[in-house]
């Protein structure tokens, strides 16, 4: 192919020529589906879109597009839009928009949005509703976590909410403060409640709870205190199948009014506000407390009308036994006594045997203690170092030795020992 250098264009007037054959031919305006990938506002109040469509399956974009809403139409659209769905406009969610195509020369093709129906919004957003239902249904979690027992008394709380969220404060402020004065254990698990972050930052947050269940009875998610347009989140598939399945009651207070998310339709229970949700918990105590004083009461009307049936027979059973033991003593005394009598005759008889005993014993000891075998005419000798001298090589010439006499004793020096 040969170059028509004579021909030659700039890159500008090939775009403009690609500009006023494109505005020369899209005149009019046009209705298009699309899903906002992403959303922008910049200083001036402009919004920035990316446009994209996905094929059938929802994982491959098949067609993208910039889109511009310019800042008088956004500040007319958007709050209407939002006041109309009940959810921000933002990235992932399906709109039906007019626009007008346009060429920049040093932007390229882009879209400018000239409004928005909300009506086509609603109607996706019923329409994933209930897509998100059908599946967790088909997938057997929907009622899982209705199936979970919470206990009659409630204490330890693990709450999931933003620390700087209004209602977060009001539920705390609301438990701390009954005119019960009970007390309840709350730890918070932060996370986002709203925006594109919230539905990884919640499902995080009961991940951290699952690893401390067992120190806690229940879960509440609250919210509370900011705008209405931000709970798109919680229809989220991904965070409701986290709910269904939870190892622990999961009680919504999500403060809204419109109708309930599928968060609050798969929970355990579902309150309107986080005051409402402290209040739950203040009133289950108050019953609990409740049913265990009519509890005591009806045992001790029972103990009391178990004595009063019975009080007579007691009375009888009193009378039978007194007279009974007013019988029984003499006999017994009788009985004591001989026993006693004959215990005593035992004990003096064996004593005096045992004190013959002693006597003999007494007199084996004399006959044969070392006084009287030296009365006898025996003698004992010693040394100097106090050792018995049994025979005579014990003794040594010079050595001197003591002779111990019934009457006395001598003191003597071996001269000469003889064998």
């Amino acid at each position: 192919m040969e170059f028509m250098t004579q021909n030659a264009l700039s890159l500008s007037e090939l775009s403009l020529k690609i500009k006023m054959a494109i505005e020369g031919t899209l005149t009019q305006s046009y209705c298009v589906v699309a899903e906002i990938q992403s959303i922008n506002q910049n200083r001036s109040g402009h919004a920035y879109l990316e446009l994209i469509e996905k094929d059938l399956s929802g994982t491959q974009i098949i067609s993208q597009l910039r889109a511009t809403i310019w800042a008088s139409k956004y500040r007319l659209l958007k709050p209407y839009f939002e006041s109309s769905t009940g959810c921000t406009l933002s990235s992932g969610i399906k709109i039906m928009a007019k626009v007008n195509v346009s060429y920049h020369i040093l932007y390229g093709l882009s879209l400018n949005i000239t409004d928005i129906l909300p009506e086509y919004t609603i109607g996706e957003m019923a329409l994933q509703r209930k897509r998100t239902i059908e599946q967790l249904k088909k997938d057997g979690v929907f009622d899982m976590n209705k199936a979970q027992k919470l206990p009659s008394l409630v204490r330890r709380i693990a709450v999931i909410s933003s620390s700087t969220a209004a209602g977060y404060g009001d539920f705390l402020k609301h438990l701390s403060e009954n005119s019960y004065g009970y007390k309840f254990s709350c730890e918070l698990f932060e996370a986002f409640m709203q925006g594109q972050e919230a539905v990884p930052s919640i499902i995080g947050a009961l991940d951290r709870v699952f690893e401390k269940a067992s120190l806690f009875d229940c879960v509440v998610i609250i919210r509370g205190g900011g705008g209405k347009t931000d709970l798109t989140c919680f229809d989220s598939y991904e965070l409701c199948q986290n709910i269904c399945q939870f190892p622990l009651p999961v009680i919504t207070g999500i403060g809204h009014d419109r109708d309930e998310s599928i968060a609050d339709m798969t929970a355990f229970l579902s309150l309107k506000t986080p005051t409402a949700t402290a209040q739950f918990f203040i009133d289950r105590t108050a019953n609990c407390a409740l049913k265990f004083s009519q509890t005591v009461e009806r045992i001790n009307r029972s103990l009391q009308n178990i004595l009063d049936r019975n009080k007579k027979r007691v009375d009888e059973i009193e009378i039978r036994y007194l007279s009974a033991l007013k019988n029984f003593y003499p006999l017994m005394l009788s009985r004591l006594e001989k026993t006693s009598s004959r215990i005593v005759f035992l004990l003096q008889n064996n004593l005096e045997k045992k004190r013959h005993a002693l006597e003999q014993i007494e007199t084996k000891i004399e006959l044969n203690s070392p006084k009287t075998i030296l009365k006898k005419g025996y003698t004992v000798t010693k040394t100097e170092d106090g050792g018995f001298l049994m025979s005579a090589s014990g003794v040594k010439n010079g050595q001197k030795i003591t002779t111990y006499f019934y009457d006395g004793e001598v003191l003597s020096e071996v001269k000469e020992v003889k064998k």
